[in-house]
C-alpha cells in the first residue's frame, strides 16, 4: 500500500493562485496561508514528537517485555531449582532415616544375639557349678559318712569260699 502524498508547509507556502475576478483579497490569502503554514508546522512538529515518543515508548515496552520474560524464566527456574532441592532434601532425608532404621536393627540383633550369649553363658555356668557342688556334696557325704562295716579282705573271702565254714559248738542248756 502506498503511502499518499502529504503536504508540507513550504507546499502550503510555495502555493500560487490565479486571479480572478471577484475573487478573494490576495493579502488576506497571503495572511491566511501563513496562519495555516504556522499551524501546518506545529503539527508537524508534534506529530515528529509523538512518533519519537511512540518510538521510544515502543522501546520501553520491548525492554519492558523482555525484562519479565526473564523474570518469567528467573522464576520458573527457582521453582523448579526449589523443587529438585526439596525433592533432594526428600531423598536424603529418606536415606538419613533407612540408614538410622538399618542401625537400630543391627544394634537391636547384636544386643539380641548378646542377651542370647548372656543366657547360654548363664545356663552353662549352671550345669558347671551344679556339676560341682553335685561333687562337693558326694565327696562330703562320704568325708562324714561313718565308714561302712568292716568286711573281710578279698584274699580272706575267697579262702573262705573254698574252706566251709567251722562248726560251732551248739550246745543246748537244759535248763531251757
Amino acid at each position: 500500500m502506498s503511502t499518499p502524498v502529504r503536504l508540507t508547509p513550504i507546499d502550503i507556502s510555495n502555493k500560487r493562485f490565479r486571479r480572478a475576478l471577484r475573487g478573494y483579497r490576495p493579502s488576506e490569502v497571503d495572511e491566511f496561508l501563513a496562519e495555516v503554514v504556522a499551524d501546518y508546522e506545529a503539527v508537524v512538529l508534534e506529530n515528529a514528537q509523538l512518533r519519537e515518543q511512540l518510538a521510544q515508548a515502543r522501546q520501553e515496552l520491548e525492554r519492558y517485555r523482555a525484562i519479565e520474560e526473564t523474570m518469567k524464566e528467573a522464576l520458573v527456574l527457582a521453582q523448579r531449582t526449589a523443587d529438585e532441592l526439596r525433592a533432594s532434601a526428600h531423598r536424603e532425608a529418606e536415606t538419613i532415616r533407612a540408614q538410622a532404621e538399618l542401625q537400630v536393627r543391627q544394634q537391636i540383633e547384636q544386643y539380641q544375639k548378646a542377651i542370647e550369649d548372656l543366657r547360654l553363658a548363664r545356663q552353662r555356668f549352671a550345669i558347671e557349678l551344679r556339676t560341682t557342688l553335685r561333687g562337693m556334696l558326694e565327696f562330703v557325704d562320704q568325708y562324714l559318712s561313718p565308714p561302712p562295716p568292716e568286711t573281710e579282705a578279698p584274699h580272706e573271702a575267697v579262702q573262705n569260699l573254698s574252706e566251709p565254714p567251722p562248726l560251732e559248738d551248739t550246745h543246748v542248756d537244759p535248763s531251757t
